[in-house]
C-alpha cells in the first residue's frame, strides 16, 4: 500500500493542483470511514444499555473549595479593574511628562533661533 501511494505521489508531482486534489479525496476518504466506523462502534456498545445520566455528588469539602475559587476569581476580577484604572493613569502621567519635554525642547529651540 505505501509503495502505491509513494508511486502515485511521484507521478502526481509535477501537477499541484491534481496533488492537492488526490490529497483532499484521501483525508476526505479517511475522515469518512473514522465517523462510519464511530457510528457503528456507537451502535454496538448502545444495544445492551439504556442511556444514563450522572449526577455527581460533591463533599462539603469540594463545595468549600469550589466556594473558595469563586471568590478568588472574584477578588481577580475587582483587582483587574483597579489595575485598569491604575494603568490608565500611569498612561495619562507619561502623556503629561511627554508634553513637558516637548514644551522644553521647543523653547530651547526656538531660544536658538
Amino acid at each position: 500500500m505505501e509503495e502505491i501511494v509513494k508511486a502515485l505521489l511521484v507521478a502526481l508531482g509535477p501537477s499541484p493542483l491534481a496533488l492537492g486534489i488526490f490529497i483532499g479525496l484521501a483525508v476526505a476518504g479517511l475522515g469518512f470511514w473514522a465517523i462510519r466506523k464511530g457510528l457503528q462502534d456507537q451502535k454496538r456498545s448502545g444495544e445492551g444499555e439504556g442511556s444514563r445520566a450522572v449526577r455527581i455528588e460533591h463533599t462539603d469539602e469540594e463545595k468549600r473549595w469550589q466556594w473558595e475559587a469563586y471568590k478568588q476569581l472574584g477578588h481577580l476580577e475587582k483587582n483587574s479593574f483597579q489595575m485598569v484604572k491604575h494603568n490608565e493613569d500611569s498612561v495619562e502621567l507619561l502623556r503629561e511628562i511627554l508634553k513637558s519635554i516637548n514644551r522644553f525642547a521647543d523653547g530651547r529651540w526656538n531660544s536658538r533661533q
